[in-house]
């Protein structure tokens, strides 16, 4: 079972409500979502428990594996690191 999470730019997300059988029906369901989520633009589909990310779409692959709060801290140190010129880690 895998749940589906929306994160916005400075890495708060909140979980979709439900549970998904497969991948492709928690895409399915953040494909039809439309302009729900607005505000939470990134879409990542997540393990039961919500902690590790499974998929992270076409755009975000290569943070499959990875924690979600790992993932939290990367947005919310990016944009900080780029207004400084700084490169992210």
């Amino acid at each position: 079972m895998y749940k589906l999470i929306c994160m916005a730019y400075d890495g708060e997300y909140v979980t979709e409500h439900g549970t998904f059988e497969t991948i492709d029906l928690a895409w399915e369901h953040s494909s039809r979502m439309g302009s729900k989520w607005y505000f939470y633009t990134f879409h990542f589909v997540v393990t039961e428990s919500g902690k590790t990310i499974i998929d992270g779409g076409y755009h975000f692959h290569h943070l499959k594996g990875k924690r979600v709060k790992t993932v939290q801290r990367f947005f919310r140190e990016a944009p900080l690191a780029l207004m400084a010129g700084e490169k992210v880690k």
